[in-house]
């Protein structure tokens, strides 16, 4: 990660030397839009996991976790295995929030 970190802040020194680069932007676009649709491929997938649960459970993800994390819910094998998928989507949310620049 340092070593990612290092040349990121190099590339950020170089262009306020020397100015915005066109090859250099487009790359980095390239790189975020990459990323971001994989992100949006996982998110799709853990979405279908959570509409399975909600439709089996008739129940929207968002309140099952609040009743989750509260300890109402139980903790059936179901329940935990919903939990970590709603988790997991919204850390995945956050990542992509934060790559487009809007968290």
């Amino acid at each position: 990660m340092e070593e990612t970190l290092s040349k990121v802040r190099n590339l950020g020194k170089f262009i306020q030397k020397h100015g915005d680069d066109p090859f250099i932007s487009r790359t980095i676009t390239k790189m975020l839009e990459y990323k971001i649709q994989q992100y949006d491929e996982e998110i799709k997938r853990l979405n279908k996991d959570l509409e399975r649960f909600e439709g089996t459970y008739h129940k929207e993800s968002s309140d099952f976790f609040e009743e989750f994390k509260e300890g109402r819910a139980g903790d059936a094998m179901d329940f935990i295995e919903w939990a970590s998928i709603y988790q997991m989507r919204n850390r995945l949310l956050e990542r992509k929030a934060e790559l487009e620049g809007t968290m």
